[in-house]
């Protein structure tokens, strides 16, 4: 689903920014579209790994830097203007704010969040999930019109706790032991609720021409 967004995008000649890049595989798509992209991590192993694909491949048009995407202005960056900015589970207030100042009006804003439903069998979400009308509010709040909206929703089903931990990076189940939220799954599969959701909000939406008002 959020792949089709791009599709549907004209990134030819376009400067893009991609936050919270990692190896860079949503970045080198937008490449491929003959965009000029800047991925920004903060994580030097995974811009490591993205610098030395883009040198394989050969995308002379990538570039991957390292930066905070929610305490950093996006004009630091880049000093051409940023015509379009992606991500893929990388949002929170904070990156939406940055990138409704750094975008040029018209300019696309294309991402994939955690939906407010992504693990619910936990009773815990992601710490940055959001349902449509939070995600809604919070666009229009930034100078965005939403073009699309739409939710990206798979059920795993499994037949015993011990298959999810095989489905599960150990991170994650280290991180639910720790918190309680394999508890609360446990608990879900004693009654029967032998699945797990994973739920993704995918948006795509424009910076209004609306100007700025002084707070």
């Amino acid at each position: 689903m959020l792949l089709e967004q791009f599709r549907h995008e004209d990134f030819r000649g376009r400067l893009v920014l991609d936050l919270g890049t990692g190896e860079g595989r949503l970045a080198f798509v937008a490449a491929s579209l003959s965009a000029r992209v800047v991925g920004v991590d903060l994580d030097r192993v995974k811009l490591m790994h993205a610098r030395a694909y883009a040198g394989i491949r050969d995308f002379r048009n990538a570039e991957f830097i390292l930066g905070d995407v929610e305490k950093t202005p996006y004009h630091e960056f880049s000093r051409d203007p940023i015509d379009a900015v992606i991500s893929n589970l990388c949002i929170s207030p904070e990156i939406i704010w940055h990138s409704s100042r750094a975008l040029r009006p018209g300019g696309a804003f294309i991402f994939a969040a955690h939906h407010g439903d992504h693990w619910k069998e936990t009773r815990r979400g992601s710490r940055f999930a959001f349902f449509e009308d939070s995600m809604g509010d919070l666009l229009e709040e930034n100078h965005f019109d939403i073009e699309f909206m739409g939710v990206d929703t798979t059920v795993a089903e499994f037949e015993h706790l011990r298959e999810v931990e095989l489905f599960l990076r150990d991170k994650t189940v280290r991180r639910w032991v720790e918190d309680g939220r394999w508890q609360e799954l446990a608990d879900a599969f004693a009654r029967g609720e032998t699945h797990l959701t994973l739920a993704y909000l995918i948006v795509k939406a424009r910076r209004t021409t609306a100007p700025y008002t002084v707070e």
